[in-house]
């Protein structure tokens, strides 16, 4: 009886130790789950097999010897046949679980339930002016390599951190104050330092703007203690499964609320028949510095959540979608309307939320698009644009030709909406990654390309990209404003062809581009003048739309 609670102990402590290093949710659903399952029942087999050669081995000691040598050889070998019954008893419980699962699989796969599978995102034929007008604020022109770039270099500047922290990989492109951000935490370099800094933790995280550039570390006042490179019971998977041992749950994804606090959102998911069908059913909000979490259903997830559904899930709903709306057989043989993402996404900011975009392109061609798909990572509504064209990798291709004689690459590009026209707007960058020019090309047709050097602020460089590319000045397409100024200066200046007068009011600035309506009147102020002004904001000043007196 002692030996059977010491084998049970053994098993338990085991169980446990396993939990607690890999932390598996307890879930039918968890491969991790049944992994531990299976290597626990193996070790239960395996004590309990060495128990009963154990008890052979005593007995033959106490037993005396029998005269009859073959029956000695017929007692040990039934002996260890127990012993390998129980061997092969672990092997076949692997091999059942194994079977299940495949069955349960083939039962719930494509061959069987296509529609299914076709439906598991609802998609919206709509126009391309869906597609909001191109915004500089709303563009993230600066991809997740620059941001990188800009991140560490920051970092490099902070003396004071830089010895004990580095910069997550992390960030999470987000939408934040009618503009896009990527946005990272800060983590501990290394189990040493970890220990050294753990009472204080970690001090802030860092933002990039990626239409701008700007970039800047946030220092927490609370600073944050349960985030994925702490240890023991502060890591963040291990706190977050301890709280939670029952839900399966993805990676997670660092975000900032409104007020800048930050949060980590991990998506939560379900399954149909053994993780088959994967469906999100709502989302975990975990706090870095108290350690609390609360989880969200559908429907009431706070609107600052950007990341709901995660894109490697969209992709493979968006492949779905387009390989069985005629049927399994069709996506293996015939082939009829069977379309496919293309390589790669980028992201759109629009009705405040992050939308996925890609390209979707037929099975028979990666050069050209038959359309794209736009999918809001927070409420799942997708939409498709039916619009031929370009690839994306063709139109960098094409981007990286024009300018063939520097060796520049192409980052991925994103989609905008100029006069209505399906327009791809993407960067070329040297060999240090750094960003020499902007690039428009005709996603309709790409021999069609404008590039500008980028030794401008980029909301100036793209905006003369544009008006040289269609002819037109752009649009605004901020929020106007409305104010009332009195004149402190005003100056003139003259940028690639342009002539801009500069309106000074206290702190705040303002930019008019100088014509022949204006002309006569911008040209004759002077300090004091009182001006009524429509305007929006810029990149580092108010662009005018109207003056008057």
């Amino acid at each position: 009886m002692k030996k059977i609670l010491r084998n049970i102990v053994i098993v338990l402590a085991f169980a446990g130790i396993w939990f607690y290093i890999f932390h598996p949710a307890i879930n039918f659903h968890s491969a991790e789950f049944w992994l531990m399952f299976l290597c626990v029942a193996a070790l239960a087999l395996i004590l309990h097999s060495f128990r009963t050669v154990t008890a052979y081995r005593i007995r033959k000691k106490n037993e005396p010897a029998k005269p009859n040598l073959f029956s000695r050889i017929d007692n040990f070998f039934s002996r260890m046949g127990k012993s390998l019954q129980n061997f092969g008893a672990a092997v076949l419980l692997i091999v059942v679980v194994l079977v299940i699962q495949a069955v349960v699989s083939g039962i719930y796969s494509p061959l069987f339930m296509a529609k299914k599978y076709a439906n598991r995102i609802k998609v919206t034929n709509v126009d391309f002016n869906e597609i909001p007008a191109y915004s500089f604020n709303k563009t993230a022109i600066i991809d997740r390599d620059s941001s990188e770039i800009l991140g560490d270099k920051v970092m490099g500047q902070m003396t004071d951190l830089v010895s004990q922290f580095r910069v997550s990989n992390e960030y999470s492109q987000i939408s934040y104050k009618e503009g896009t951000y990527r946005v990272t935490p800060l983590a501990y370099d290394s189990i040493i330092k970890y220990f050294r800094n753990r009472s204080e933790g970690i001090p802030g995280y860092i933002i990039v703007n990626t239409t701008t550039g700007e970039t800047r570390l946030v220092r927490l006042t609370d600073k944050m203690h349960y985030v994925p490179s702490a240890m023991f019971n502060e890591n963040f998977y291990r706190k977050l499964r301890f709280d939670h041992p029952f839900t399966i749950f993805g990676d997670p994804t660092f975000e900032i609320d409104e007020e800048g606090n930050p949060f980590y959102v991990c998506t939560t998911y379900t399954y149909q028949g053994y993780r088959s069908l994967r469906r999100v059913t709502g989302v975990i909000i975990f706090d870095p510095v108290t350690g609390s979490s609360e989880k969200y259903a559908l429907g009431e997830i706070p609107s600052w959540v950007d990341r709901v559904y995660p894109e490697d899930l969209v992709e493979d709903e968006l492949n779905d979608y387009g390989a069985f709306q005629k049927g399994y057989w069709n996506s293996v043989f015939g082939q009829e309307g069977v379309i496919k993402t293309s390589r790669g996404y980028n992201y759109l900011s629009k009705d405040g939320d992050i939308w996925l975009y890609t390209g979707m392109t037929s099975v028979s061609s990666d050069d050209s698009n038959v359309g794209f798909m736009l999918v809001d990572l927070r409420t799942h509504e997708a939409q498709f644009i039916s619009s031929s064209g370009a690839s994306e990798y063709a139109a960098m291709a094409s981007a990286e030709g024009e300018v063939l004689n520097y060796g520049y690459t192409a980052t991925f590009p994103v989609l905008v909406n100029i006069n209505d026209s399906p327009t791809y707007l993407l960067s070329l960058k040297d060999s240090a990654g750094l960003i020499k020019m902007y690039a428009l090309v005709d996603a309709q047709d790409y021999q069609q390309v404008y590039t500008i050097k980028a030794d401008k602020n980029a909301e100036t460089a793209i905006f003369e990209l544009i008006r040289s590319a269609t002819g037109k000045t752009p649009e605004p397409t901020g929020e106007t404003k409305n104010a009332t100024i009195v004149l402190h200066d005003v100056r003139t200046v003259i940028m690639g062809g342009e002539t801009y007068v500069y309106l000074k009011d206290g702190e705040d600035i303002y930019r008019i581009v100088l014509t022949e309506d204006n002309a006569s009147y911008l040209l004759y102020l002077s300090e004091g003048d009182t001006l009524e002004l429509e305007y929006y904001d810029g990149e580092n000043e108010k662009i005018v739309t109207n003056v008057s007196r």
